[in-house]
């Protein structure tokens, strides 16, 4: 890494502190936690509540998982679809004219199509899916996510020189209830004061009956914008300074409410500062995150088309090409089942980005572009034949290692920005504190345990005196003492 500078030029040393394997596989680790938890939970409740509308995928494509988790909010939020009374009526009168006339349905009065939708909402329901789900979140990214940012803490302030995983594990457990609660702080002091608004309004609604409650809260109304203006200030340190909460527990070992406030120290204090750095983390993010998932998708497949090639070459699975002469090897086709499952056929022959410079300013979609110069690479077809047995097993385990690798690659998109937040913070740190930016928190080493003494001795006997010269290991004599001059 190079020397830190303390301004926005250390930014573009994240490359290299992101590319960390155990940073991916901490990102991976808390990708997966995130998607079997919360993710499970929200398409699982989604489908059961109204299983047309949720389509669990089949396959690995992240934007169908996201399409998925979309469609169950939906239900979750805005409810399940309830037949019009007019359209229930409709279907009894056709069934009891079906029944009458020996099964003939007679042709009714049918729902218009401009007919509203009727849904039925759950708001308890909604309620208790919406806190369950923030605490699994917080709970999976204070732990991962805080090992991340202590390794990266770390690793910024001594120059390179790396914490083991071990001891960043450790760090972030001892610490995760200050990773926990700080963004949980902000949520319920913003809470506090509408509760207090909801309140004053709520007592003025009872003293209306006697008619002084609408003067009363009138009276009392620049309490209630001095309320509203703590929660606008709340509201916009929070989503702006959230990403350095992190980062402080893990540079300062503090606690959720130091954290909090620096990062709302931090932000207000040097606003345009702030902006900046996340603009120039944002654009080299594009660059490094594109690089590294190109690169990844790139060495998988010369992986798998070299493995093809030989595989041809030595006979194992040869095509019957006097049949076909363009009958690719058997292998072919199980590395091409495999790429299925993660590739998206939806951008195989997308036309809707432009590759011009200005058309990648104004709509960058990086996701997409991304599955589209992969599918360009890969070349994926989309119509494998129907594999046999063993095929099934080799094409489920190049799926799982494809996976794995891939993975690692998303992990970078986790590790690159908790290590660049990470840098945003000491070079804030360092520009409103004055603290240098190779100072971090470390935790004393525990000093191994001084051997246990040997056991106490029978009560009965006198112990030893301190300092007392050992016993005589047996089968010794002691030295005879010297003999005694006569005095004269």
């Amino acid at each position: 890494m190079r020397e830190l500078k303390g301004d926005w030029r250390d930014l573009f040393n994240g490359f290299m502190v992101a590319l960390d394997l155990r940073k991916c596989f901490l990102a991976l680790c808390g990708i997966v936690v995130t998607i079997c938890l919360c993710g499970g939970l929200t398409i699982t409740l989604g489908h059961s509540l109204e299983p047309k509308a949720v389509a669990v995928p089949q396959d690995l494509v992240l934007h169908r998982w996201l399409g998925a988790q979309c469609q169950a909010w939906d239900v979750i939020y805005n409810g399940v679809h309830v037949e019009p009374a007019h359209a229930a009526e409709t279907k009894s009168a056709e069934g009891a004219g079906a029944s009458m006339s020996g099964g003939a349905v007679k042709a009714g009065p049918k729902a218009s199509p401009s007919s509203p939708v009727i849904r039925k909402r759950n708001h308890p329901l909604a309620l208790g899916y919406t806190l369950v789900f923030a605490l699994l979140f917080i709970s999976t990214w204070s732990y991962f996510g805080g090992a991340i940012a202590r390794i990266a803490a770390y690793e910024i302030a001594k120059d390179g020189e790396r914490i083991e995983t071990r001891k960043a594990l450790q760090f972030s457990r001892r610490k995760f209830w200050s990773f926990f609660w700080a963004p949980l702080i902000c949520v319920i002091g913003l809470l506090f004061f509408a509760l207090c608004n909801w309140a004053g309004g709520f007592v003025g609604k009872l003293l209306d009956f006697i008619y002084v409650g609408a003067p009363l809260v009138a009276f009392l109304l620049p309490l209630a914008l001095l309320s509203g203006f703590i929660m606008t200030l709340i509201l916009v340190g929070t989503f702006t300074g959230m990403p350095l909460f992190a980062p402080a527990v893990a540079a300062e070992g503090t606690d959720s409410f130091d954290a909090v406030s620096r990062g709302f120290s931090y932000v207000y204090s040097r606003p345009w500062h702030y902006l900046w750095y996340q603009v120039v983390t944002s654009v080299y993010g594009y660059i490094c995150i594109g690089f590294v998932i190109l690169f990844a998708i790139g060495m998988c497949h010369l992986g798998l088309k070299t493995g093809e090639l030989g595989f041809e070459v030595c006979g194992a699975w040869v095509p019957d090409r006097t049949k076909d002469p363009n009958a690719k090897s058997a292998f072919h086709d199980v590395a091409q089942r495999s790429w299925e499952l993660i590739l998206s056929k939806d951008h195989r022959d997308c036309t809707m980005y432009g590759w011009d410079p200005m058309s990648i300013v104004t709509a960058p979609h990086p996701y997409g572009r991304l599955q589209i110069l992969s599918n360009k690479i890969v070349n994926v077809n989309y119509s494998s034949p129907t594999l046999s047995g063993d095929h099934n097993v080799a094409a489920f385990l190049i799926t799982l290692w494809l996976a794995i690798t891939l993975g690692l690659a998303l992990g970078y998109v986790v590790s690159y920005f908790i290590s660049q937040q990470t840098m945003i913070y000491y070079i804030l740190r360092k520009k409103v504190d004055g603290i240098e930016m190779n100072e971090v928190f470390e935790e004393a080493e525990e000093e191994p345990k001084p051997a246990e003494a040997s056991k106490p001795s029978d009560p009965a006997k006198p112990a030893e005196a301190a300092g007392a010269p050992p016993a005589a290991p047996a089968g010794e004599s002691k030295p005879s003492e010297p003999p005694k001059e006569d005095k004269k």
